[in-house]
């Protein structure tokens, strides 16, 4: 890609030449190479929204799972614990339907296009705030003094929401990084 970004003067053919030729695009290649990039960053970015969704739904199940069972954390069945079993978090239905709308959240966050349900356009709650709403049961396992799994799996509307935002963030500079390829190209009068 660096190869394609620098700019390379036109050598007669009489110059001596170095270890390699340096062969520079004509308008049309430096196009089609564009549009071949775009289409797969476009195909790239559409696999990792379906990955996202589809990460963010098997959570989303998960929680619908534990609001309806007796509200001890699933990684206490995958890592148990070596005393007796705790009581579940305080609050525990509340801070689940928390996690669940977090997770609708972070699902309208990872879409490309806004949703519209009944001529309404639903607007995602910002990082800042979704971050912070994502902190109040994590804060309340811990000041609860409640095992670690139980501290982990109410950790996980935070961590899904910062993935979302990361894998957006990745998009929007490969998004700039096209953008800046495309605003390189080059005239290349003898090509």
């Amino acid at each position: 890609m660096d190869a394609l970004r620098r700019r390379n003067p036109f050598k007669y053919s009489s110059e001596p030449s170095g270890s390699h030729d340096t062969y520079i695009l004509d308008e049309q290649e430096q196009s089609e190479l564009i549009d071949n990039i775009k289409s797969l960053n476009a195909t790239s970015n559409n696999q990792n929204r379906i990955a996202l969704q589809i990460t963010l739904a098997l959570s989303f199940l998960l929680h619908i799972i534990y609001i309806s069972s007796d509200y001890n954390s699933p990684l206490v069945v995958i890592f148990p614990p070596a005393g007796r079993p705790e009581s579940p978090l305080y609050l525990s239905p509340v801070l689940t339907l928390l996690a669940i709308i977090l997770h609708a959240n972070a699902a309208l966050l990872a879409r490309s296009r806004n949703l519209v349900l009944a001529k309404w356009r639903i607007t995602p709650l910002p990082y800042s705030v979704a971050f912070g709403l994502s902190a109040v049961s994590p804060a309340i396992s811990v000041l609860s003094g409640k095992m670690w799994q139980t501290t982990v799996w109410w950790c996980t509307a935070a961590f899904l929401t910062w993935i979302v935002r990361a894998s957006n963030n990745w998009i929007m500079q490969e998004q700039q990084s096209i953008y800046e390829l495309e605003r390189m190209k080059y005239i290349s009068a003898g090509a």
